[in-house]
């Protein structure tokens, strides 16, 4: 029998990961729940662009539960700690790209009610994404080339141009002056997520930091840039910088760094690498990986770290489940010759 998957939220990552599970020869979609109360009743194939299912979307939590899924990808722009605890306590499977990693970044109240609501419903909370998420998980799977190691670094650098989503740029204080008070901390506050991606490296490598720290630097437009969704003036803030790093006796062990830029004029002019995995170690490690037509604006690869995880994390044991804990996903049923 195919899983039943339930799709929570039809944004860029949402509409990827329906389109992909509805192609799944081992899972059917069964249930989605959408915000907008223009998209409910709805067939959730005319809300991602493809051919009706006959499912329609609803903005009702227990309409999803009645539908009985064995998982719910969780991937709104907001997240609701409520709802993810319901669906949890009511035997369902969640996975989410939603900022969670080990959940620490939402509070530990917030953590501790997840943890305890998968396991009163004897299921698994897994967080993932392209980064944080899978890239970290590579990180951890490329080190195991070593015999030592003294810092393992994950850096994303990329022209996040195509990412539409004006509200989450807002929220890092693109388009604002990049001198504006406090917008460290509040770019601190809106990334705290990368920090749970740190720990959880930490974790699956047995290190544990005296601290997680954090620094950012920014970059402005160098002229006016229309985006479409957004339009940022000139002088005004259009990229950043950050990393989040684990600390032990004033050394880095563990470094996670992102550049997202928007535009194609910044200062400085920081390039896009794409995905630069190092080790410093025995032996030295450098893994270089780029992601390109991506249709979804870096919505698809996000969304595919989580499709991929669905059967491991139906498997997996109960609680908040790490991606160490996990085999290693794979891209199963998606060779088109």
């Amino acid at each position: 029998m195919p899983l039943r998957i339930a799709q929570w939220a039809t944004g860029l990552v949402g509409a990827a990961a329906a389109r992909k599970v509805i192609e799944h020869p081992e899972f059917e979609l069964v249930g989605c729940f959408a915000h907008g109360a223009d998209k409910v009743g709805k067939d959730v194939g005319e809300l991602i662009g493809a051919d009706p299912i006959g499912v329609t979307a609803t903005n009702r939590i227990a309409d999803i539960i009645a539908a009985r899924p064995d998982c719910v990808l969780y991937m709104p722009l907001v997240w609701d700690v409520e709802a993810m605890a319901q669906l949890l306590e009511a035997g369902i499977n969640v996975i989410s790209t939603a900022n969670f990693i080990t959940g620490r970044s939402y509070g530990h109240e917030a953590a501790a009610r997840l943890e305890a609501a998968a396991r009163k419903g004897n299921v698994s909370l897994h967080g993932t994404g392209i980064n944080p998420g899978l890239a970290n998980a590579f990180g951890l799977a490329m080190s195991a080339q070593c015999a030592d190691f003294q810092c393992v670094t994950v850096f994303e650098s990329v022209d996040a141009t195509d990412y539409a989503s004006a509200d989450t740029w807002l929220s890092m204080g693109f388009g604002g002056p990049a001198d504006a008070p406090g917008l460290t901390e509040q770019c601190n506050e809106r990334t705290l997520v990368f920090s749970d991606a740190v720990e959880m490296m930490a974790e699956g490598l047995g290190i544990v930091p005296d601290e997680i720290s954090f620094k950012a630097e920014f970059g402005t437009a160098a002229r006016d840039l229309a985006l479409g969704y957004m339009d940022i003036p000139e002088g005004m803030l259009c990229g950043l910088k950050m990393t989040y790093a684990a600390v032990v006796d004033g050394k880095e062990a563990i470094k996670l760094s992102t550049m997202w830029r928007l535009g194609d004029a910044m200062v400085p002019d920081w390039k896009a690498e794409g995905y630069v995995i190092e080790i410093e170690g025995t032996p030295n490690i450098r893994c270089v990986f780029e992601r390109d037509g991506d249709p979804a604006g870096g919505g698809l690869v996000t969304a595919m770290a989580a499709v991929h995880a669905i059967p491991a994390v139906c498997d997996a044991r109960s609680g908040i489940v790490r991606a160490y804990e996990l085999p290693l996903p794979a891209a199963k049923h998606c060779y088109r010759p």
